[in-house]
């Protein structure tokens, strides 16, 4: 599915009522977390993925420079009638902006339709240095009990909804070669407990093995990206190994086959 009146709409609808009754991370949620990176009200932010303009109003509490970016027209159009500074067309592997541009970068519930290290490498060139990034995202590795997440995943595949999960294990390995220090991890351990704030927090021990559905980070910009060091080709993917290991306990290739089989429900 492109990005596009549709998506938007589905995603405005989804974001109010979820299909599976499950609670929906958001400005309240949001309020919390941005808490911890110490917005004044001087400081540039980009919320990256803004959509229709739904966290303009949380992120204005802390700053007066709340710039927008986002790839669906209809939703550009929907987001200028919010108190941005700006908003463009754009994506979060190229968003136009000019480097050092914003003190800090708020992505919520986008990074798992961006195209991971070239996400990552557009944040870092965009973020002055020290600058701060929060960023949610979905975990490949959760638990094979968590039915919702498996339905979540599956029904999303075959709706030809954008999705993709964070190989976190790798991606935080990989943060130092991206330019990045790992300030904290919140890891929500099941579907539904982000919108429900059940979580555990982590510092910068990147050596664990985290299993989670969803997760929050906060991070900031050490150094330019090194371009001299390859980061793993591997930090996301269309289907979570857990749904891939079910899949081939129940006798099928891959996730892809088991979604098949199961249909939408």
């Amino acid at each position: 599915m492109k990005f596009g009146e549709k998506y938007t709409n589905y995603w405005a609808s989804a974001v109010n009522k979820s299909v599976d009754g499950t609670v929906i991370a958001g400005i309240n949620e949001a309020k919390f977390f941005l808490q911890y990176l110490g917005i004044e009200k001087h400081h540039r932010v980009l919320d990256l993925g803004c959509s229709f303009g739904r966290m303009c109003e949380v992120l204005s509490i802390y700053s007066d420079h709340i710039c927008g970016i986002e790839p669906d027209p209809f939703a550009v159009e929907k987001a200028r009638l919010q108190r941005y500074e700006e908003v463009h067309q754009g994506s979060a592997e190229a968003t136009g902006f000019e480097k050092n541009s914003f003190d800090f970068v708020f992505c919520w519930a986008v990074f798992d339709v961006v195209e991971h290290i070239k996400g990552l490498t557009e944040i870092n060139r965009i973020l002055k240095s020290d600058g701060k990034l929060l960023l949610t995202g979905k975990n490949n590795n959760y638990h094979s009990d968590d039915a919702l997440a498996f339905r979540a995943e599956k029904n999303a595949y075959l709706k030809d909804f954008p999705n993709r999960f964070t190989n976190l294990d790798a991606a935080l390995k990989d943060f130092k070669t991206l330019g990045f220090k790992l300030d904290k991890l919140f890891l929500f351990p099941r579907r539904g407990d982000f919108g429900l704030m059940n979580f555990s927090e982590h510092g910068d021990d990147v050596d664990c093995e985290y299993i989670g559905y969803e997760y929050l980070i906060l991070c900031h910009k050490v150094a330019d990206q090194d371009v001299h060091v390859a980061p793993n080709e591997n930090l996301d993917g269309e289907f979570s190994n857990t749904a891939t290991k079910i899949a081939i306990q129940r006798g099928y290739a891959g996730a892809k086959e088991l979604f098949e089989s199961i249909g939408i429900d």
